[in-house]
């Protein structure tokens, strides 16, 4: 399988990456991004790229690819409407042209959170937005998906770079373990390298449904796990 990521350098686009380079079956990663990733890997090969809305000048770099990770997002906190469209939706669908034209069997996986409407009517308009850009992905690509996560823990060491999230994630640090033992977290809390996982399954197995919620990709990642198992003891 080869892999195209997007949005490595980030906290969940890591987490694609690094499970990535980790699978068995995947025989190459090619990482799209501006600056270098300071990664190396025999698997990977990194591709700069500047104009994120016309991906057609790196289209043969992109051939051959099966599965597209889709990492990359911003906040819309204190962010111009305008330009989080721009980076929110217009950079996938730029994206998603340029890989339904080279493959249109090839699966696309897109994060967007937890409360995204897929209405595209309500009155936030993050959440309008986020459900444009699910509704592009699940029309371009028959094995188009949407991961909604809800708050989502870092994995293989990394750390958000941005200051909030990192906050965020120290108070939610002490409370994990009380989730688990409530059989709460499974519905309100995911890592990177579960989405990474199920990302990873949704290209070798697809799903029921295009959209998955948190509870959902907790699921996916663990059947994705109980099968590396079960290679591991053949």
């Amino acid at each position: 399988m080869k892999a195209v990521v997007f949005g490595a350098s980030g906290l969940i686009g890591d987490g694609f990456l690094q499970e990535s380079l980790r699978a068995h079956d995947v025989t190459e990663v090619v990482a799209v991004v501006r600056t270098p990733l300071p990664v190396t890997h025999p698997k990977l090969r990194q591709v700069r790229h500047g104009d994120f809305l016309d991906f057609t000048p790196i289209a043969d770099e992109l051939g051959g690819a099966d599965a597209c990770f889709w990492g990359l997002g911003v906040s819309s906190v204190g962010l111009d409407p305008q330009e989080y469209e721009r980076v929110t939706y217009g950079y996938t669908a730029a994206a998603a042209h340029v890989l339904a034209t080279i493959n249109p069997d090839l699966t696309f996986v897109y994060v967007s959170g937890g409360g995204t409407d897929s209405t595209e009517r309500g009155r936030s308009r993050w959440a309008r937005v986020k459900g444009r850009t699910e509704n592009a992905v699940i029309a371009a690509f028959p094995h188009g998906y949407a991961l909604r996560p809800g708050f989502v823990r870092p994995s293989h060491g990394t750390r958000s770079r941005t200051t909030a999230y990192r906050w965020a994630d120290a108070a939610v640090a002490p409370l994990a373990p009380l989730l688990r033992l409530l059989r709460l977290a499974p519905a309100l809390m995911t890592d990177t390298s579960e989405l990474g996982q199920a990302a990873l399954h949704l290209a070798r197995h697809g799903f029921s449904r295009h959209v998955l919620e948190n509870r959902d990709i907790v699921s996916v990642a663990a059947a994705a796990r109980q099968a590396a198992a079960a290679r591991g003891r053949r």
